[in-house]
């Protein structure tokens, strides 16, 4: 890769969380979304869909729930993707990198936020004296820093590292690609797992399974039918809590 295109992909990498910070969370981080925007750039999109939806199911479950880290999903996407096009090697050279770096990677978020945490405390002190632009200035250095968080790591492994990841995986033996690829598979199981802890609750576990069943004895449903009778049962649901509060 020539560095014009390592740059694009690092800044990418580091924008998907910085517009986070300032349009919600709009998810552009997941592998879903960033995934075949890093194939887009490379010139194989396909692929990049291929690794993004695949990665995807494996972080399903990584979300950040209040001041916790989760393993860094943009940037082990980001460098799965990109390993996996230049390199050749599909979905298993994805996974090899993807997960082991995008726990690694979490130790960079937990620098830039302990950053702000200082910069939050200097924040207050600017509040006390009713200097906004003080204010202002902490807001967007602890956004800057979290950019950089994820855009400098990236920037260097794709710089220094991306040829060493691509020679150690052409000469891994094929057993043992195989064997990746076969706990490649296991890893969405995972995922699932991981989100279902967070979901596994008696009001909502019947509908779990309801989909489920769904999804395994009526195929010709299809996965857009499911997703339509979910976002149907949370409109229902949110609209009678919405009515239940209203009355208390």
């Amino acid at each position: 890769m020539s560095f014009s295109t390592i740059f694009i992909i690092s800044f990418l990498t580091g924008l998907t969380y910085f517009l986070r910070r300032f349009m919600g969370d709009c998810q552009l981080e997941r592998p879903l979304v960033l995934g075949p925007v890093v194939g887009l750039v490379l010139g194989d999109f396909r692929t990049g869909l291929e690794v993004g939806a695949s990665l995807e199911l494996v972080f399903m479950g990584a979300q950040a729930i209040g001041g916790s880290v989760p393993s860094n999903v943009a940037i082990g996407s980001a460098l799965g993707t990109a390993i996996a096009i230049t390199s050749k090697t599909g979905l298993e050279g994805a996974m090899m990198v993807a997960v082991p770096v995008a726990v690694v990677a979490s130790t960079f978020e937990m620098f830039a936020k302990t950053f702000c945490a200082f910069s939050v405390h200097l924040a207050d002190k600017y509040a006390e004296k009713g200097d906004w632009k003080g204010i202002s200035l902490m807001v967007h250095a602890g956004n800057a820093f979290h950019f950089l968080a994820y855009f400098i790591p990236t920037l260097l492994a794709l710089y220094l590292g991306a040829q060493y990841v691509t020679d150690l995986m052409n000469a891994v033996p094929a057993n043992i690609m195989s064997g990746i690829k076969a706990v490649g598979s296991l890893l969405p199981a995972l995922g699932f797992g991981l989100l279902l802890n967070n979901l596994s609750t008696k009001e909502f576990m019947p509908y779990f399974f309801i989909g489920f069943a769904i999804a395994a004895y009526i195929p010709s449903f299809g996965v857009m039918g499911i997703a339509f009778l979910g976002t149907a049962y949370v409109a229902l649901y949110a609209f009678r809590r919405l009515n239940q509060e209203e009355e208390a």
